[in-house]
């Protein structure tokens, strides 16, 4: 008989542990499908043994499988089998303790993973009841967290953490332009589970975006554009670097709430992970239904700037579409530890943006701008963005009552106002600025100088302009040399004058 010996990792079981078929088949330590797993390379095994039993290379010892093998003799049996699936398995029961992992040398191959399959009678203290821990500290917790993440790891998932270098943010065009005027205006916005409309104008014409929340969340508010910003800064970051490493990019990632904290400026603790988890929980549960006008030009510019199917009409949005946490649970103390890791998946249109190379879905953003924790300063420089834009010099002028029409159309204005002015305040005040009541203001909101003047019709006027002396959009930014050197690629990059 020739065996598939070559390909990935080996598995080794011993002779003597095909004889505790019925013990392994008895643990209570492994999930129903890690077990069939577990019995079928044991099956596996039995009938390699067979094949050579009373030849000369009747095996005595213990039985190497190589993963070729393993997934023909799964995919006949109708079992899943892919690389990734057989990584994350082996990765489980090693986890566990059902297997030790080690290294295996080859001639003229690269060592290889080897899995030895502990006996039975070692691991069947693992099948005994649980008992009921009570931590003393968060070390056996922190350990738990540990071997998560090498599990992540090992099973080849895409990660979303701050272990990687971040030099700028992201914003993306439809869920930090277009979407993020229509949540709620505030967290104290009353219409936490009503559906509301909003009328959003797109030059002579206008849309209808219905924001209703889909589960028992409430719906999202304009403070959760800094959660946008944060989750869509990593997953770009996460497709580059397996786009760099040639690995395919799905629509799953893990996220650690502690590395989207720090990305956000924020420390770990218990009041702002809770903070983001709730956030996250609305920006699953909210959905935006678009009704556009799809035969006026208005509607055809919109859809063919958003990348909509030409003649659609009625179309629904959830930022996100996956939301998986029970993975995760710990117990300590007597209480639940509420979850660190998520799993994640983006509305299917706006993962393929991401993807795909020839659409510009995103643009970078000042990296300071993800810790700003008011949701209509995110507006605020969205709106400054798209039509102040990133080079030229291009002045623009508008009043209070306009700007809350371009910002948040369906809040009252007196809210509007207050909270805008509120949060400028606070703005001013962290950056040791102070704020003149009755007076002229002049702030810099990242790359973008902003006066507000009192005016008696208007309340306020705001005089924009880029600074050209910023580093992400100034004149010695990188996007603009390129500009200037004509090897940038604009293609695609024009936005709708929201005005």
């Amino acid at each position: 008989m020739t065996r598939t010996t070559t390909g990935g990792s080996v598995y080794r079981i011993k002779v003597k542990q095909l004889d505790q078929f019925r013990l392994y088949s008895k643990l209570s330590c492994i999930t129903d499908s890690e077990k069939t797993f577990l019995l079928e390379l044991m099956a596996l095994s039995i009938d390699i043994k067979n094949q050579f039993s009373g030849s000369t290379d009747e095996i005595q010892d213990s039985i190497d499988i190589s993963r070729l093998e393993l997934q023909i003799w799964l995919k006949e049996k109708g079992i899943p089998a892919g690389d990734t699936i057989l990584k994350k398995r082996f990765a489980e029961l090693t986890n566990i303790g059902i297997f030790v992992k080690e290294k295996i040398q080859r001639p003229k191959c690269k060592p290889a993973d080897l899995f030895i399959l502990r006996d039975a009678t070692d691991v069947k203290v693992l099948s005994a009841p649980e008992k009921t821990t009570t931590f003393s500290d968060h070390r056996p917790h922190r350990q738990r967290l540990t071997e998560l993440r090498e599990f992540l790891v090992v099973g080849d998932a895409q990660i979303l953490d701050n272990n990687l270098p971040v030099r700028s943010a992201r914003s993306e065009r439809l869920w930090n332009g277009v979407f993020g005027s229509c949540m709620r205006s505030s967290r104290t916005d009353p219409r936490r589970n009503h559906t509301f409309t909003t009328h959003y104008r797109i030059g002579k014409d206008q849309i209808t975006i219905i924001t209703s929340s889909q589960s028992d969340s409430e719906i999202c508010h304009v403070d959760d554009q800094r959660t946008i910003r944060a989750i869509n800064t990593l997953v770009c970051m996460e497709i580059q670097s397996r786009r760099e490493q040639g690995k395919e990019v799905k629509n799953e990632f893990f996220i650690d709430i502690v590395g989207l904290l720090a990305i956000m400026g924020l420390d770990g603790s218990g009041a702002n992970r809770d903070t983001v988890r709730d956030s996250m929980k609305r920006l699953y549960g909210t959905n935006f239904n678009l009704i556009i006008d799809s035969q006026s030009q208005s509607g055809m510019v919109f859809a063919e700037q958003f990348g909509i199917t030409p003649g659609a009409d009625d179309l629904n949005y959830r930022f996100l579409t996956e939301l998986d946490t029970s993975f995760d649970r710990e117990y300590g103390g007597g209480n639940i530890r509420k979850p660190r890791w998520y799993r994640i998946s983006l509305h299917s249109k706006t993962f393929a943006d991401l993807i795909d190379p020839n659409v510009i879905s995103t643009f970078i953003d000042n990296i300071e701008i993800l810790k700003v924790p008011s949701g209509l300063l995110h507006l605020f420089y969205t709106w400054c963005s798209v039509n102040i834009k990133r080079s030229g010099s291009r002045v623009m002028t508008i009043t209070m009552p306009e700007l809350q029409k371009r910002l948040i159309p369906a809040a009252r204005y007196d809210n509007f106002k207050e909270r805008l002015i509120s949060a400028l305040k606070q703005y001013q005040k962290e950056r040791n600025i102070p704020w003149e009541q009755d007076s002229r203001n002049d702030f810099n909101l990242m790359g973008y100088i902003i006066r507000m003047e009192l005016d008696p019709i208007n309340d306020y006027i705001f005089t924009a302009v880029r600074d050209k002396s910023d580093p992400v959009i100034g004149d010695s930014s990188i996007h603009n040399r390129l500009l200037r050197d004509g090897s940038h690629e604009k293609k695609g990059q024009t936005q709708l004058e929201l005005n």
